[in-house]
């Protein structure tokens, strides 16, 4: 994953843009695919490729708060969303109607009320992005019809100085690659993070996916640095590159369209394609298999139940449940009604709010926070006192602990190689849920 550049004050980057006025004229121009030098997209503005099939931006992951550059499908039907692909350093932005996206000799730059927060590196360049480097006489930035955003010497098309695809976020686009590439030196993987951004100490989930060099198409899957999974990608997926150093999601397959992609998500990993018939995304290959062998199978509020199927917390709905019904389950379950306090925007109103429990657990479900209530009642008001809180769980031992915003790793079934979250002890008492 590249690095990050951030900075706290208007001090000057490796060959420091022109004043940023031009922007002024950009909105006058018809969609297209090229950034000049010189030249730029802000904050609402975007890219779109030659013939329509990727839109480049800075686009909102969902929750509002931050807005981040990647790339999306256009032209997809309406209930299919709109799967967005995060370029992996993924620099927040807070403030979208400051933000640019710039061009300036042979570097992108990313830009939010004229500070400098990211700078794309160049191939071949050993300043590490600190110093002068040597530049072609001319670059451009070009949105491709792959999805892929490529700088190159505008004179000379085939010399590459910096592309998207070798820092994906959490998905793989046909044609990109996983692993370490032995033309660039990048050690290419994916990063997948699930943050509460509403608590007052975020926390956060971290999936990862890896190559494995030790066996042909292997790969790690691991979160939380903890929770580590090894898999196989099947024949038919993926192409060994560099001596098994590196796999190459495969663009030529037959029914393999644009929108098909790798999707990391939190402890799994999904081939995943539009499905016209279905009128839904379908996955075409899942690792894990089984929610029996995977804390975080059936997504959040989700359960494994005994008979190892995915089932929502009482309260609960599945999110998608076209996909449920295909065996998808990663976007988990839904309120089936809105908690009071969200509903009507007043902490007051949470005390209407009730608790379900939830007994026989195999272990708390994952990333509780420990509170310094005292006693079950004084557990459970600390939860209602906090409208992000979901659940709660008190015991002598442990004390009490509160989870914010969603749960995963709800499990009923006999574990199967089953990892439980770490420190997580039996649910004494069970855990209670809220619910409306």
């Amino acid at each position: 994953m590249e690095a990050v550049k951030r900075v706290c004050s208007l001090s000057r980057p490796p060959m420091a843009p022109l004043p940023a006025f031009f922007f002024l004229t950009v909105a006058a121009f018809a969609a297209r695919d090229t950034i000049l030098p010189g030249e730029g997209i802000s904050g609402n503005e975007t890219l779109v490729s030659r013939n329509g099939v990727f839109e480049l931006g800075f686009f909102s992951s969902g929750t509002d708060l931050y807005h981040f550059l990647g790339v999306r499908i256009r032209n997809m039907p309406r209930n299919a969303g709109t799967p967005k692909f995060w370029f992996g350093h993924r620099v927040y932005i807070s403030d979208l109607s400051s933000a640019a996206l710039q061009l300036f000799g042979d570097r992108l730059y990313i830009t939010e009320a004229g500070a400098y927060l990211w700078w794309s590196s160049v191939a071949g360049d050993d300043s590490d992005g600190d110093g002068p480097a040597p530049a072609p006489a001319s670059a451009v930035a070009v949105l491709l019809d792959s999805g892929n955003l490529v700088v190159r010497d505008q004179a000379n098309s085939s010399r590459v100085l910096w592309q998207s695809f070798d820092y994906p976020g959490d998905a793989l686009l046909p044609g990109v690659r996983l692993g370490l590439d032995g033309d660039t030196g990048n050690d290419v993987s994916l990063t997948y993070t699930n943050t509460n951004w509403f608590s007052t100490s975020a926390s956060a989930s971290t999936s990862s996916l890896s190559v494995d060099q030790r066996r042909r198409n292997g790969f790690v899957l691991a979160t939380d640095g903890w929770d580590v999974l090894r898999g196989t990608f099947p024949e038919w997926m993926v192409s060994s590159q560099d001596n098994g150093s590196s796999l190459l999601l495969l663009k030529n397959r037959p029914g393999a369209g644009m929108e098909e992609h790798l999707r990391l998500h939190l402890g799994q990993v999904s081939l995943r394609s539009w499905s016209s018939s279905a009128g839904c995304w379908v996955a075409r290959w899942t690792f894990p298999s089984d929610c029996k062998s995977n804390a975080f199978f059936c997504g959040r509020f989700g359960a494994c139940t005994s008979n190892g199927t995915c089932g929502c917390v009482h309260g609960f709905e599945p999110s998608k449940p076209s996909e449920w019904q295909r065996g998808y389950f990663v976007d988990g379950c839904s309120r089936s009604r809105p908690l009071r306090c969200t509903a009507e925007g007043d902490e007051g109103c949470r005390q209407a709010d009730s608790f379900v429990l939830l007994d026989n657990l195999l272990g708390h479900p994952c990333n509780s926070q420990n509170d310094t209530a005292e006693g079950d009642e004084g557990c459970r008001q600390a939860c209602l006192s906090k409208c992000y809180c979901v659940a709660y769980a008190y015991d002598d031992d442990s004390g009490c602990k509160l989870w914010y915003n969603y749960l995963y790793n709800v499990s009923f079934a006999a574990p199967r190689g089953y990892h439980s979250c770490k420190h997580a002890g039996a649910a004494a008492g069970g855990t209670a849920i809220s619910a409306a």
